[in-house]
């Protein structure tokens, strides 16, 4: 009964010896580590505009580069349709999750593009790197990207004076919404219409009275064109008139 006793007790020592042994086989050393970072720092996201055919913006590109064929990558942050109806239809008890989903990339190019048609929010995209197959199951790289979304007073005919383009509440495309109310971002734009002629004459080249402001413009030029040209004319008369009276007094006192 003992020889049994400790031939078991040999037999546990020995499983026990071996499954360490085994983890330290399958796990992920910091210099694999560091190596698989390394070659996935190299992945880049940038954003592009996309436009129909009659120069619209009717969305967004994400083009990740340089994706190595042994790895892949996720992204989460774009508002589906689901996730919308989940928002609206939220309870408040747990949090609504984006879902993760795997982006497709061409694995010859090892370029990977995600087109977003969503112009009304801004929100952030994030896109996360991991090796294919590997013990190293950490994330390799993320990358978080800001999405712009439409202005709405950027259509106020405010903002297509010359000089306000440049304004931040007229500008098309902005990353955040405003702090401020509807009524302030619009006082605040006013003002700022009114600190600009202030400064100089400025027409509206681009808002509903356009065609209107711009036989304005063209009148002003104009008269200032003839009127520059009137008076030289007069000037070049006036010298004429003072040589010729010289001249005749000259012969006079002769």
């Amino acid at each position: 009964m003992k020889k049994y006793f400790i031939y078991i007790t040999v037999l546990f020592i020995s499983l026990f010896s071996i499954i360490p042994s085994i983890n330290a086989e399958d796990k992920c050393t910091s210099v694999e580590l560091n190596d698989l970072m390394n070659e996935a720092s190299k992945v880049t996201v940038t954003i592009e505009f996309v436009y129909n055919n009659i120069n619209e913006v009717v969305g967004f590109n994400y083009l990740v580069y340089n994706v190595p064929n042994d790895m892949y990558v996720t992204y989460y942050g774009i508002p589906t349709e689901e996730e919308e109806e989940q928002e609206e239809d939220y309870s408040g008890e747990g949090p609504v999750e984006d879902p993760i989903q795997i982006l497709e990339v061409d694995r010859e190019t090892g370029i990977g593009k995600l087109f977003d048609p969503n112009l009304e929010d801004s929100y952030k995209v994030t896109f996360t790197v991991y090796k294919t197959v590997s013990n190293c199951n950490s994330p390799l790289k993320t990358i978080n990207v800001r999405k712009v979304k439409y202005n709405k007073f950027s259509e106020l005919e405010q903002c297509k004076y010359d000089g306000m383009e440049d304004f931040i509440y007229c500008q098309k495309w902005i990353d955040s919404d405003f702090i401020y109310g509807d009524s302030v971002v619009i006082d605040k734009i006013n003002k700022q219409v009114e600190k600009n002629k202030t400064k100089t004459t400025s027409i509206c080249y681009s808002c509903g009275e356009n065609e209107k402001n711009n036989d304005i413009y063209e009148t002003i030029v104009k008269i200032r064109y003839y009127s520059i040209i009137g008076l030289s004319i007069g000037i070049v008369i006036d010298l004429i008139t003072i040589v010729v009276l010289f001249k005749k007094v000259g012969d006079y006192e002769l």
